[in-house]
């Protein structure tokens, strides 16, 4: 018993001993860990000191490499713009020398290092302020001969000697530092390991701890590593070229597709502005602030290509799309411009629209004699037909004018897209417009057992159109309501006014669209691809040229459908322009007594029509178009007081429109367009202003003085 109890009293002095023990070795632990901890923190600071110094040492040579630019620019060119650079890096560089203190840098001979790069900078400024006064003197010839002596150069090899040494004695302390940490890190190392014996069944868990950290670490570098050569591939094997852009549109890298596009070497697009890559450079600025605007709806909204012309190194000119997305990074954002060369595509299209239009014109001719020479068959011309030959032909006259219907779909179709299908605008009564429509359609109605209805139009109902072209319109939506309209069905169209437009409403009681296939109902070649539809024939293009020709009218064309219950289009039309009385002898700029001149716009911007038209309120009257078509109708009936016009618009060159102007009249015209090109048909403007480098109200004042002076004589702006 009494041993038992010597041996209870020893495992509770073996107890208390650990128990005391313990702490007192974590203790230990902790604070050789803390001196570890804190060597690091100042090994750390002395890293940021150093890359900080060298860095100011790097702007410093980098400012003096920009004087030495500017001054030599000035000098070999007299442009006073190389001067910008070399005054702002004059002032730059007294800041970069106030952010430089001996006591940053390291080594002894830091004041001595940091006096002579001193001295040698005041040697330089005052080498090319020599070179710019005489410059600017008008004595350029002594100051290229100056810059000829190779004293410049000599200054700058000077600068560059004391930066690299002061740079090498920053590397040579911060290795110095380095090492010296490392040793303590092994002191430390090895006092630790005798602590972490005493505690084994700590270290145990730690290390369990450790290794399981240490397994996922690497699984994830693994996975990482694994991530970064798969993305790598992918940029380098892509067929697209991909561009990496900083923040202000500076290129970072772009792979190899890329670099064949633009006909660059590795390394020669590096940090340099995007900019280069485009046919017309957009403004300073303009592409940071399309990044910052991409940038802050990211998340929200993909982006889409846009064509743009792009310029190779060569300085030969092709078209090609960009898109560009941003990417987060863990300290910011870039973005990443995938392009395309799309040069073979556009030519297979030209190809494509003339073989497209070659074929169907050569068909027309003996299409048109083949559906002739069988009506005449039919008709009795030959003589009288046999039952069963008259079925022949009427079978070959059906297909026959299947054939013309594709074929002349296909020629409005080609027009439309090549801007050729011409428009003669001017004010319609939709009551005989569809009335006639109507008629026309009577009997093809009738032959797919369908009734066509039209309600009760209002007299006041007059949109601004092409009565062939709404005729075309009207026939292809109400043979089409026909087609698909169960036996015995209605047709029913409906007129209402739409705001200020006039809606064309079609109903019929058919099948419905199926849902599929809303999403390209206006799309060419289109059809649903279900038996009962295909089973109705049609090219497929009806109503893709329906929407073609709304658009080009000004209006739109939607549609609502219910499953078995049928579909409704809907064709909204603009109302005419109030139109001007020809000219009289009274002043420019008076209308109905409002004395407030009329103005077209024409702009293909929805957003700066609406614009426009609003800081004109009540100081003139403003009619908006966005079409070319739209503009010539408007010219040929009314006199306007002044025309704005764009240049680059969808459907041709603004400028184009200056001859029909002046055909018109003594209206005055200023163009108000983003291309600062050098066209001459600019000098039979009256002004010309640049967006975005003219205030709209500066817009405002020059076209009311213009209006009220008739045509100006003042010259470009």
């Amino acid at each position: 018993m009494a041993l038992l109890k010597v041996m209870g009293r020893k495992n509770l002095i073996w107890q208390v001993i650990a128990l005391a023990v313990v702490p007192i070795f974590l203790a230990i632990l902790t604070l050789l860990v803390s001196r570890g901890f804190a060597e690091t923190e100042a090994l750390r600071g002395d890293v940021i000191r150093s890359y900080e110094s060298r860095s100011r040492l790097q702007r410093i040579l980098s400012l003096h490499q920009d004087i030495e630019t500017g001054q030599r620019g000035f000098a070999l060119t007299s442009d006073r713009r190389f001067l910008e650079p070399y005054e702002a890096a004059g002032s730059a560089l007294d800041r970069a020398f106030r952010g430089l203190s001996a006591s940053e840098l390291a080594g002894a001979s830091a004041a001595a290092d940091l006096s002579a790069l001193r001295q040698a900078s005041q040697r330089k400024r005052a080498f090319a302020d020599d070179v710019v006064r005489l410059t600017q003197q008008g004595r350029a010839d002594q100051a290229r001969r100056l810059v000829g002596a190779g004293r410049g150069k000599g200054l700058m090899d000077e600068i560059r000697t004391v930066i690299a040494r002061m740079d090498r004695h920053e590397q040579a302390q911060l290795a110095a530092r380095t090492a010296s940490v490392v040793e303590a890190r092994d002191r430390l190392k090895s006092r630790s390991l005798s602590l972490q014996l005493m505690l084994v069944l700590l270290l145990a868990l730690a290390a369990a701890i450790a290794l399981r950290q240490a397994r996922e670490r690497n699984a994830a570098l693994r996975r990482i590593e694994d991530l970064a050569a798969r993305q790598e591939a992918i940029f380098d094997g892509a067929k697209d070229g991909m561009i990496v852009l900083n923040p202000s549109g500076g290129i970072e890298s772009f792979n190899p597709a890329a670099a064949r596009m633009f006909g660059y070497d590795d390394g020669d697009l590096q940090r340099r502005d995007v900019g280069i890559l485009f046919d017309a450079a957009p403004d300073r600025g303009v592409v940071e602030t399309f990044l910052k605007r991409l940038r802050a709806r990211r998340g929200t909204a993909s982006t889409e290509f846009q064509e743009f012309m792009g310029r190779r190194k060569d300085g030969a000119v092709f078209p090609a799309e960009v898109s560009i997305s941003p990417v987060q990074l863990p300290d910011d954002v870039r973005f990443l411009a995938i392009l395309r060369d799309i040069s073979e595509r556009k030519e297979v299209d030209r190809m494509k629209t003339e073989f497209v239009s070659t074929v169907s014109h050569e068909l027309r001719t003996p299409l048109t004699s083949i559906a002739g020479s069988l009506g005449l068959v039919a008709g009795g011309a030959a003589g009288t037909v046999p039952p069963s030959v008259a079925r022949l032909v009427e079978i070959a006259r059906s297909n026959c004018a299947r054939l013309i219907r594709l074929i002349n779909d296909i020629l409005d179709i080609e027009k439309i897209e090549a801007g050729r299908m011409t428009f003669d605008l001017r004010p319609l009564a939709l009551a005989p417009l569809l009335a006639q429509a109507v008629e026309a359609n009577k009997a093809y109605a009738a032959e797919q057992d369908a009734t066509l209805f039209l309600g009760p139009v209002r007299e006041d109902a007059v949109v601004l159109g092409d009565e062939d072209r709404l005729m075309q319109v009207l026939t292809n939506l109400l043979s089409n309501a026909a087609k698909f309209s169960p036996p015995g069905g209605a047709v029913r169209i409906a007129v209402t006014p739409n705001g200020t437009f006039w809606r064309v409403s079609i109903t019929d009681e058919g099948p419905g669209i199926p849902e599929a296939f809303q999403s390209r109902i206006f799309t060419k070649f289109a059809q649903a691809d279900s038996s009962d539809t295909r089973q109705k024939g049609g090219t497929g293009l009806g109503l893709s040229i329906v929407r073609e020709i709304v658009a080009r009218l000004g209006g739109s064309v939607q549609f609502e459908t219910q499953a078995g219950q049928g579909t409704t289009f809907h064709v909204d039309l603009p109302p005419p322009v109030a139109a001007r009385p020809a000219k009289v002898d009274e002043p420019l700029g008076r209308l109905d007594g409002k004395g407030l001149p009329l103005i077209l716009h024409v702009d293909d911007d929805p957003d700066m029509l609406r614009v426009v038209a609003e800081l004109f309120e009540g100081r003139g009257q403003v009619h908006s178009t966005p079409s070319m078509v739209e503009a010539r109708a408007s010219l040929r009936r009314y006199v306007f007081d002044a025309v704005i016009l764009d240049i680059g618009m969808e459907d041709g060159n603004g400028l184009d429109l200056i001859p029909a102007v002046r055909e018109n009249g003594d209206s005055a015209v200023i163009v108000f367009t983003a291309q600062e090109t050098e066209s001459p048909r600019l000098g039979e403007a009256d002004a010309v202003l640049i967006k975005s480098r003219v205030a709209l109200e500066r817009l405002v004042e020059d076209v009311l003085r213009l209006a009220r002076d008739g045509q100006a004589t003042e010259g470009r702006m």
